[in-house]
């Protein structure tokens, strides 16, 4: 079933990393150790010198020199930053030119290439979806050359390129290093999300939010105000990371975080109010409900689906009876009335995308999309905004794109890296639906991590296998041979 590793099982690879040249530079475990404190250290530092000196530009310096040094040592370390500060959005910056999220990619890119002059580490490309990308990546730099503002439409195809490459550096990096790499990325991503929510309660930036929106609704990370859909995006990425970190992650102290976050998040979904997600975080946790006979063979992993919807569920019960929901808020998740005017209007702009890709297969481009179409508004729609703006090449791509993510999932061994993957494709693709992340870099980066969880899933098979073999083998070995037990008894 998986022929490229039978054929480095038959070579005596037994472990995937043997035969691959990790990104990172290799270090002995007790120097790992060692800057990494050193580093802790230096970012108290730092935060002391902004919080209590108020001195922030030194603060800021002090903690982003060694940080990005260590970045440039391991690639893995890069992204694992990046992880942390990805739940803040654009939520913190200098107003809006620059922001900790954008700055930090920066780095990660910078990083990944200086560290990819000094250990060249190899890597096949085994993903189509890949390639896919790249056709989209030059599809759309072609497609910005005839739009009616130049300099508007080559920002985006930049922006296209910078996230086509994040996929690629994702990717690369969790493609040749261990395993472990897979669990930090997720458990800082679950860290920083769970920090930016608490420092935005104590900053009061998510008290200014509620104050600034008109119906009441949580929409800022740290800083300033962002989207509340990808806010809510951001939310539900972590909550499914948290199901299976704790289901994967051996760690006491890391398994409380993780049930915190299950018993957080969703009544912060709640105060965000956005009713696409809440609808699509509900059909991913019942979705393995249609793939009955694969979940009864792990019943462990069912147990703890419906353990994680129970724990939910009464989080969400909670905040419902005692009205912690703003009535603006409440109001908008129980209006049936609001929500089928919603849906009724993005219905619209979606058969409008159909329309113009009939009559401009080639697509409207990004700034010509308004003036001929006479809206006000995008598609909230990942397919349907590629399919206006780019037209059908770029709808088809994105189409061609998503099957062979289905293809990817499909070929992961059953466990929880499959669930959890399966549950990353089933949200994203069931929130596209209504809303369009096709521009937001964490959209980017689960995609990536769904490639990479086909290895890591495959991984843990073999070597769950070759455990089993080896406890069989043992257990033969310390058996007494029945010949041996004849002649045992026939002597005595």
């Amino acid at each position: 079933m998986y022929p490229e590793y039978d054929n480095q099982l038959e070579a005596g690879n037994l472990v995937y990393e043997d035969i691959e040249r990790t990104s990172d530079i290799q270090l002995p475990p007790v120097m790992n150790v060692l800057l990494f404190a050193v580093w802790i250290v230096i970012c108290l530092v730092g935060f002391a010198v902004i919080f209590l000196a108020k001195r922030t530009m030194a603060g800021i310096a002090i903690i982003a020199v060694p940080t990005f040094i260590g970045m440039v040592i391991k690639p893995t370390f890069a992204l694992c930053i990046m992880m942390l500060v990805l739940p803040t959005g654009a939520g913190i910056g200098v107003e809006e030119k620059f922001s900790l999220d954008r700055g930090v990619g920066m780095a990660v890119a910078v990083s990944f290439l200086l560290n990819l002059l000094i250990t060249r580490p190899r890597l096949r490309i085994r993903n189509k979806a890949l390639w896919v990308l790249m056709a989209y990546m030059l599809w759309v730099s072609l497609a910005s050359l005839g739009g009616s503002y130049f300099a508007l439409e080559l920002r985006r195809a930049f922006t296209v390129f910078q996230l086509v490459a994040l996929v690629f550096i994702v990717y690369w990096i969790v493609e040749t290093n261990s395993d472990k790499t897979y669990l930090w990325l997720l458990r800082a991503y679950v860290v920083g999300t769970l920090g930016t929510i608490t420092l935005a309660f104590i900053t009061g930036a998510a008290i200014r939010a509620v104050e600034s929106e008109t119906e009441a609704r949580y929409a800022a990370t740290l800083g300033r105000a962002i989207n509340a859909n990808m806010l809510a995006g951001l939310a539900v990425m972590a909550f499914l990371a948290a199901i299976y970190l704790f289901v994967r992650d051996r760690n006491i102290f890391g398994r409380l975080v993780y049930l915190i976050a299950i018993i957080a998040l969703p009544a912060m979904l709640l105060k965000i109010g956005s009713r696409g997600a809440i609808i699509a975080l509900a059909f991913t946790l019942f979705s393995p409900l249609l793939f009955v006979r694969q979940v009864l063979r792990r019943p462990f992993l069912a147990a703890m689906l419906l353990l994680v919807i129970i724990l939910g569920s009464l989080s969400a019960g909670w905040l419902v009876r005692e009205r912690e929901l703003e009535a603006p808020v409440a109001q908008r998740l129980t209006d049936i009335n609001r929500a089928r005017e919603a849906f009724d209007y993005r219905m619209t702009i979606n058969k409008q995308a159909v329309k113009s890709a009939t009559v401009r297969p080639l697509g409207t481009s990004y700034s010509g999309w308004f003036e001929r179409t006479g809206l006000l508004h995008f598609p909230h729609s990942d397919f349907f905004l590629l399919l206006g703006i780019y037209g059908l090449p770029g709808g088809l791509l994105f189409l061609l794109f998503v099957i062979l993510m289905f293809r990817t999932v499909r070929r992961i061994p059953l466990g929880p890296e499959k669930l959890y993957t399966r549950a990353i494709l089933t949200y994203l693709l069931v929130i596209g639906m209504n809303n369009a992340f096709v521009f937001k870099k964490f959209y980017w980066t689960f995609w990536a991590l769904v490639m990479a969880g086909e290895r890591i899933g495959v991984l843990y098979a073999r070597r769950k296998e070759q455990a089993s073999k080896t406890y069989s083998e043992e257990t033969s070995d310390s058996a007494i041979a029945p010949e041996h037990l004849v002649s045992v008894l026939g002597a005595e």
